[in-house]
């Protein structure tokens, strides 16, 4: 089992929207790739950070929409965050290995 995630941190003040854009990506995720996605916020530690979950079977899958997430994002068909709503350099990618 593999575990992706993708975090980041809404600017101050965009919290709401922040949130928003997430559930938007997540929804077209989903929707795209049939995927289940599960949207968290951090308890504790840096306000506004919040990361959208995944699980797949191996690593081939994940690659695999991974790419296809590239050229549909390219594409306009899944959402980008509007400028502004995210701290620059906070968005970063987790792959975990279940042991």
């Amino acid at each position: 089992m593999i575990v992706f995630s993708r975090t980041m941190i809404a600017t101050p003040g965009m919290l709401q929207e922040g949130k928003e854009f997430l559930e938007q990506r997540r929804d077209a995720l989903e929707k795209a790739y049939n995927i289940d996605i599960g949207l968290y916020a951090r308890f504790g530690g840096a306000v506004g950070q919040m990361s959208l979950v995944s699980q797949h079977e191996t690593i081939a899958d994940l690659e695999a929409i991974r790419r296809q997430v590239i050229k549909d994002t390219d594409a306009g068909n899944i959402p980008t965050p509007e400028p502004g709503m995210v701290i620059p350099g906070s968005v970063q990618d987790g792959i975990w290995l279940k042991l």
